[in-house]
């Protein structure tokens, strides 16, 4: 027999970013909850498997898709069919190159300090 695990509160549910991962704490034009960071930020479309375009619909237990042909899709299997379907172009990346050390001219001067100097003991 095996029994379930003890509720704690606050690690039972925990609503991730779509656009970021990060812990979702506000919600944007669409009804999404996101990060603070894309709370103006909306959403990509999203191509269905069938090839007909879902509709984000929020309801009662918060936010899923709609396909015409396929129906109601949960949230999460829409970010999963996003991630198959979505080709991401690749962006360029900027590698900056390590300046080249200027050479010091400079010599360094050797400071000794006594116990017998004033301002040593300021």
């Amino acid at each position: 027999m095996r029994f379930k695990a003890k509720k704690v509160y606050g690690q039972y549910k925990r609503i991730p970013c779509p656009f970021c991962e990060r812990t979702a704490t506000q919600k944007n034009e669409q009804g999404l909850d996101v990060c603070h960071k894309h709370t103006n930020q909306n959403l990509d479309e999203i191509k269905c498997t069938c090839g007909s375009w879902l509709e984000l619909r929020n309801g009662k237990f918060g936010p899923y898709f709609n396909c015409i042909n396929c129906g109601n899709f949960n949230y999460t299997k829409a970010m999963e069919i996003k991630a198959i379907t979505h080709k991401e172009v690749a962006k360029d990346v900027i590698v900056d190159k390590p300046k080249p050390v200027e050479q010091i001219t400079e010599t360094k001067k050797e400071i000794t300090i006594s116990s017998n100097d004033v301002e040593y003991f300021d």
